[in-house]
């Protein structure tokens, strides 16, 4: 399995796996399967000059992905913090492909100058706690029942890390 940098070619693979956590819930805030055109704009501002996509492929398969975005887009204080979230395809959870999504990101932090991340999260995801906990990231907020999935109330998780300092 490699990890690289998304082409625009990836992008239905990236909307299908995503799909596939809006369609298993809670663990997106999204309820409803997104199209191309609706994430277009969103995956098209990850170019690698500050803000980046990866994703986990093998063969010719994409197997999950992760994204650098940024955190409170258009506000200069936030330049250097970016959001991270990632999804792998529910074929193949548990085998250690979030990981290494996770480390490829990490590494590409200093080139890209984000001395933090921030990860927001639903607190029904608890595979994704433990994920970024495993990396130093603890818990920084919580914005407590604000989130409403079909019959159940969330509350909305903010996970943080310092890379370096700013």
């Amino acid at each position: 399995m490699i990890i690289r940098q998304v082409s625009a070619e990836d992008y239905p693979e990236i909307v299908r796996i995503y799909n596939q956590a809006v369609s298993a819930g809670g663990l997106t805030g999204d309820e409803h399967l997104q199209t191309l055109d609706e994430k277009r704009a969103w995956l098209e501002q990850h170019n690698g000059r500050h803000y980046d996509l990866f994703v986990a492929q093998a063969g010719e398969e994409i197997r999950g992905y992760l994204a650098l975005s940024p955190y409170r887009h258009g506000r200069p204080a936030f330049f250097n913090t970016a959001e991270i979230s990632y999804y792998v395809d529910e074929n193949y959870h548990r085998q250690g492909i979030a990981s290494r999504l996770l480390d490829h990101a990490l590494d590409a932090c200093e080139k890209l100058e984000i001395n933090t991340l921030i990860a927001i999260l639903l607190s029904g995801n608890q595979a994704s706690i433990t994920l970024l906990e495993k990396y130093g990231f603890r818990e920084w907020g919580c914005m407590p029942q604000i989130g409403r999935l079909q019959n159940s109330v969330v509350d909305h998780l903010y996970y943080g890390k310092h890379l370096r300092k700013p």
